[in-house]
C-alpha cells in the first residue's frame, strides 16, 4: 500500500526534512509551496480545535507560516519532524489570539433581539435588519453593537476594543455606510 507524504514514515520525514530546510532557507517558492500544501490543513485544524472559530483558526493558520518564513534562518533541527517546529509556532499563535479575545471579549450578535423603530422605513422587521448586520465585518458589528446597542460612547468603545478613539470613528463610518450600501442607499 502506498502511503501519501503526511503518512510517512518519521524517518523518511526526517531525511527529506534536512534538504526541505536548506531549500526554504534558502527562500524557495517551490520549497515554500510544498511545504503550505502539506501543514496548512493541520495548522488550521489545531487553530480550529483550540479557538472554535473557523475564520481565526485560518487567520492563525497563514500566520504560522509567515512566522516560519521570518524564523527559518534560526531553525536547527533537533531530530523532530518540520511540523513539531510549525505546531510549536502554532502553540504560541493560537495562544496569543486566546488571551486577546480573553482580554477584549467579542460583542456577538447573535441572540441579540434589535427593536428597529427609528431606523430606515426600507427596514419593516427587526430580522431584516440583524440580517444585514450579519454581512458586515466583525469589527463593524462590534462597533455598531457597541455604540447603537448598548450605548457607548466613543471612549467606551475604543477602550473595549483596544482601539483609539480616531480608529472607532473610522470603523463606525465604514459600518454605517456600508449598512447603508447593503440596505440599497436608505437614510440611516
Amino acid at each position: 500500500m502506498l502511503r501519501s507524504e503526511a503518512q510517512q514514515s518519521p524517518a523518511r520525514d526526517l531525511a527529506a526534512t534536512a534538504g526541505a530546510v536548506e531549500r526554504l532557507i534558502a527562500l524557495e517558492p517551490d520549497a515554500w509551496q510544498e511545504l503550505f500544501q502539506q501543514h496548512h490543513r493541520r495548522m488550521y485544524n489545531f487553530a480550529y480545535v483550540r479557538t472554535g472559530d473557523p475564520s481565526l483558526a485560518e487567520e492563525i493558520a497563514s500566520e504560522v507560516f509567515a512566522a516560519a518564513a521570518q524564523a527559518i534562518a534560526r531553525y536547527r533541527p533537533t531530530g523532530a519532524p518540520i511540523a513539531a517546529w510549525l505546531y510549536r509556532i502554532a502553540r504560541n499563535i493560537t495562544a496569543d489570539h486566546l488571551e486577546r479575545r480573553r482580554r477584549h471579549p467579542q460583542t456577538s450578535l447573535d441572540g441579540v433581539e434589535i427593536i428597529a423603530t427609528g431606523w430606515a422605513p426600507a427596514i419593516e422587521r427587526s430580522a431584516d435588519l440583524a440580517q444585514v448586520l450579519r454581512l458586515l465585518t466583525r469589527e463593524q458589528q462590534e462597533v455598531i453593537a457597541l455604540r447603537f446597542f448598548d450605548d457607548c460612547s466613543l471612549a467606551e468603545t475604543a477602550a473595549a476594543l483596544g482601539r483609539s478613539v480616531g480608529a472607532v470613528k473610522v470603523m463606525q463610518h465604514r459600518a454605517l455606510a456600508a449598512l447603508k450600501r447593503h440596505l440599497g442607499g436608505s437614510r440611516l
